[in-house]
């Protein structure tokens, strides 16, 4: 097959979810150059201790955990499209700032307002696909960003390390004034999404405004259960890194292995991985999966540390294939299962209640999970697992109630009401 034509029929058909993958991979590319040279630019190009480079990513974490609820109540009022262009160029603007962010201060109140823009994004473009995909379309649309974006991320790291051999200050923050072109540069792209992406709830004495707070218990579980399983990402990030280091006989060159592994099984697999999960059924079965997959990786790893280097290193590779299929398979459940039951007219708002349960989990998940590594070593690995089992299993259970709740007439997921026009014919 023609590489061109077996991308075209990879990417979403629509030219509202492709402005989507492509607005994603530009995001990514900058987020990508960023994240690889952050730690020399806010040491040597802002002058920052360590402990106070730890405070500001502290407050961003603080604050998309506390704004992304009122962005995603506010994208509910303004528009999808409106609310999320509005964000990338708030994004743009506070990174052409950071440079000059040599004050402790002022860098922290930066890095604060970063953090409101960069979680709250999430919820709303999941949000958008939505609005703009079909109801058999989204979770995979979704699963195309989320691979584009594995793909921006490697290529933008690829390119900061040619840039980070220069060891100037200069190019230490011309990589973040290049990720602040990247973030204007998205919000262009998706300025011209059409009015379907933009879909606004409706306001009070027209059809009702939209509800204040999430009412259903079953839908909060279900958030909070999303992320236990979420903390694979912690896994990834710390535990293991952790773990192979102090307490295996693993050579030191399997820490960037099993990122590049996990990178590269999410790029291949993320898409691929994605069918099947049409109702709530199906999702939850997904996620049952992901708590099952990273329940084997903890267990897997809690062997290496009684065998030798060349054991460790096949027990390490494995327990990354076992998370990344947890991985892709809590992702995939949590799409399908968090638009099944967010109600249209504040699905915004819904998706973002949703979303604080992997916000959550990324702000008290290494303290915890790395307190049950380090201090407590096997039997903390035997823990974790039996807690991502029945996790996983806990989200079949109210995913089957969540479904009985619904009106015997009402479709597990909303359809949309409007579709731009050549969207109703796929291209495959």
């Amino acid at each position: 097959m023609d590489p061109k034509a077996a991308v075209r029929s990879w990417l979403p058909a629509g030219g509202s979810a492709r402005r989507l993958v492509a607005a994603s991979f530009v995001d990514s590319l900058g987020t990508g150059l960023f994240l690889a040279g952050s730690a020399l630019f806010f040491t040597r190009a802002l002058g920052l201790s360590a402990v106070q480079v730890g405070i500001g990513l502290s407050l961003t974490g603080l604050a998309g955990f506390l704004g992304m609820v009122p962005t995603g109540r506010l994208a509910d009022r303004i528009g999808g499209r409106n609310a999320i262009v509005a964000l990338y160029l708030w994004r743009g603007a506070c990174f052409v700032v950071y440079p000059f962010a040599h004050e402790p201060e002022v860098f922290y109140v930066v890095a604060f307002l970063i953090g409101v823009a960069e979680w709250g994004g999430g919820p709303i473009v999941q949000g958008i696909v939505g609005a703009v995909e079909s109801d058999t379309d989204r979770v995979r649309t979704m699963a195309v960003i989320a691979s584009v974006r594995n793909v921006g991320f490697s290529a933008g790291a690829v390119l900061a390390s040619l840039v980070l051999a220069m060891n100037s200050v200069t190019a230490f923050s011309a990589l973040v004034l290049v990720d602040a072109l990247t973030f204007f540069a998205a919000a262009t792209v998706l300025s011209r999404l059409p009015a379907t992406a933009n879909v606004r709830s409706p306001r009070a004495g027209k059809g009702g405004a939209p509800p204040t707070r999430v009412r259903d218990p079953r839908f909060l579980a279900l958030a909070f259960l999303n992320g236990v399983l979420f903390l694979h990402s912690v896994l990834l990030a710390a535990a293991l890194p952790l773990w192979i280091a102090t307490r295996t006989q693993a050579p030191t060159w399997v820490l960037g292995a099993l990122v590049v592994l996990n990178t590269a099984l999410v790029i291949l697999f993320q898409v691929r991985l994605s069918g099947g999960a049409d109702d709530l059924r199906n999702a939850a079965r997904r996620q049952r999966w992901s708590g099952w997959c990273l329940a084997a990786c903890c267990l897997l790893t809690a062997l290496t540390a009684e065998v030798g280097p060349v054991a460790a290193t096949v027990l390490i590779a494995l327990a990354t294939v076992t998370l990344t299929l947890g991985e892709i398979w809590q992702s995939v459940g949590a799409w399908r299962l968090s638009y099944a039951l967010s109600p249209p007219q504040s699905r915004a708002y819904h998706l973002s209640v949703y979303e604080l349960g992997t916000s959550a989990a990324s702000a008290v998940g290494p303290a915890l999970i790395t307190w049950a590594v380090a201090g407590k070593g096997l039997g903390g690995w035997a823990a974790l697992a039996a807690g991502f089992a029945a996790a996983g299993s806990a989200v079949v259970v109210i995913a089957a109630a969540a479904q009985r709740g619904l009106a015997p007439d009402e479709p597990d997921e909303p359809r949309e009401h409007a579709r731009e026009p050549h969207e109703s014919t796929r291209e495959r």
